[in-house]
């Protein structure tokens, strides 16, 4: 069986403007300040630095990412996974790789994050597109473990995180936890 990464962690990425109402507070600003309605609020923002003291160290069960992973918009102006990694990307010295859209996630799993023997990596994806990359987990890798937003990713879950850790036989665990 070759070798896989250690470590797996789905997160989605944080706090944005109502999309109904992207003129109203909270508004989106991009990282220079900006009104942005296609960026995090300044509450995603705060978020996105929080994740730099959770995932900055190896508190289990989260561990401090080798390697960290966003979607690719080829054709929109929204970043909000990039976005909400980017303080931690930062603080880590890594580069965020965005080498799949949204709608691709089996091709990341197969094609990516388990050609990445060992690694501690983190993923940030938009919830509606998570549970089709715990699917593609699950059917490339033995999963022991549930849970909820696996299937469903609630609109209003900012902080939860899905971490697969590989165990001694090469299956993964899977535990739902809280960051942010």
């Amino acid at each position: 069986m070759p070798a896989t990464p250690r470590t797996i962690t789905l997160i989605r990425h944080a706090e944005k403007p109502d999309e109904k109402h992207p003129d109203h507070p909270p508004l989106g600003v991009n990282e220079d300040g900006q009104p942005s309605p296609t960026s995090l609020t300044v509450r995603g923002w705060q978020r996105a630095g929080a994740l730099t003291v959770q995932f900055g160290q190896h508190i289990m069960p989260l561990a401090r990412p080798s390697s960290l992973y966003a979607p690719a918009y080829p054709d929109g102006p929204s970043h909000r996974p990039r976005e909400t990694i980017t303080p931690l990307a930062r603080h880590l010295g890594l580069t965020i790789h965005t080498p799949q859209p949204k709608g691709n996630e089996a091709a990341l799993v197969t094609d990516h994050l388990l050609r990445e023997p060992d690694a501690d990596i983190l993923v940030c994806w938009e919830h509606h597109h998570l549970p089709a990359l715990a699917a593609a987990l699950a059917a490339s890798v033995h999963v022991s473990g549930t849970a909820r937003n696996a299937v469903l990713w609630p609109d209003d879950d900012f902080s939860s995180a899905l971490v697969y850790s590989r165990n001694g036989n090469g299956a993964y665990t899977l535990v739902q936890v809280r960051v942010g």
